[in-house]
């Protein structure tokens, strides 16, 4: 029997994640590191609601990766000024300063990850997750909560 394709992706995700928070010890968070770069990414714009759908993960659940992130003194919310309903989510000064070592131990793990890889290789690489992804672009999943 072939193993699903989501296997191997599974394990090679854990243990890029572990990779990850391993280097990244000396900091006061284990999680979600992405998440700050992705709200560095995006100038502080979007809101918590349009956060949780680019990552595709449930509210709730991303209400608390965003309460953990708040009481380790990396984000704050704001409401918007335009809409009361909605809140806008800023990086502090401890995020901004741990955003740089954030980035680098990516970088890091990535070229570990993508060692003895030709550059055509990796080319290819990128083109075929696209592929995968628009392949399954049918099919919606639930966020993950």
């Amino acid at each position: 029997m072939e193993e699903p394709l989501a296997q191997a992706l599974t394990t090679v995700t854990k243990r890029y994640l572990y990779g990850i928070s391993k280097s990244l010890l000396h900091l006061s968070i284990d999680r979600y590191h992405y998440v700050l770069v992705l709200i560095d990414a995006h100038q502080e714009a979007l809101s918590q609601k349009g956060l949780s759908e680019l990552l595709h993960i449930d509210k709730s659940y991303f209400v608390s990766m965003l309460d953990y992130l708040g009481e380790k003194g990396y984000i704050i919310r704001e409401k918007n000024p335009n809409d009361r309903r909605e809140q806008r989510i800023k990086l502090t000064l401890k995020a901004r300063k741990d955003l740089p070592v954030i980035r680098r131990a990516i970088e890091e793990l990535n070229n570990l990850s993508l060692r003895n890889i030709n550059d055509a290789d990796k080319i290819i690489f990128a083109q075929v997750l696209r592929n995968i992804q628009d392949n399954l672009l049918d099919i919606v999943p639930k966020p993950i909560s």
